[in-house]
């Protein structure tokens, strides 16, 4: 079973603390209170969102989630964001469960490539997992923020699920 990456995107979300979580993954915008309680934890914790990067270096975290603008440049704007934030940080990249975006964000070699699709995508999405983990060494995950799915014919490093989702999964 793939480890869970636990997204915290308001103040309101519920929070959980298991051993089923590896990381959390706190929206930009939360409160330094957030952030302080995940650090608690001693999980590793990723911060994504508007100045995710200012943000990750004003409260040492352990990296950003990006989730580049696939109508643009996919190396340029995943290479800027690997230089300011800096190679001891870890880089997460979200693209769309394509090959052509999963080949460009894997040749520029973040820590893990994030597939994002909706439920009604699963089964193409599942076959471009697929064919990104014969090619790439690279870690891969995918994002369940927009629906949880059934997942188990599917070999990823990391699940990302909202907080409010957490009970439904299956933990």
């Amino acid at each position: 079973m793939p480890k869970i990456i636990l997204k915290i995107n308001s103040a309101s979300d519920p929070f959980y603390d298991s051993d089923n979580i590896c990381c959390y993954l706190v929206d930009a915008s939360l409160s330094p209170d957030m952030l302080e309680k995940c650090r608690k934890t001693d999980k590793m914790v990723l911060i994504c969102g508007v100045d995710a990067t200012s943000k990750c270096k004003q409260h040492d975290l352990d990296g950003i989630v990006i989730e580049p603008d696939v109508k643009k440049p996919l190396k340029i704007q995943i290479k800027k964001e690997l230089a300011e934030v800096g190679q001891c940080k870890v880089l997460g990249v979200v693209v769309p469960a394509h090959r052509h975006e999963a080949m460009l964000a894997g040749e520029t070699e973040p820590d893990f490539i994030i597939f994002k699709f909706t439920p009604q995508e699963a089964v193409s999405a599942f076959e471009v997992i697929r064919w990104y983990n014969e090619l790439f060494l690279i870690q891969s995950a995918i994002d369940l923020t927009l629906g949880l799915q059934n997942i188990t014919d599917i070999d990823v490093d990391f699940v990302i699920i909202n907080s409010c989702d957490y009970k439904d999964f299956g933990c």
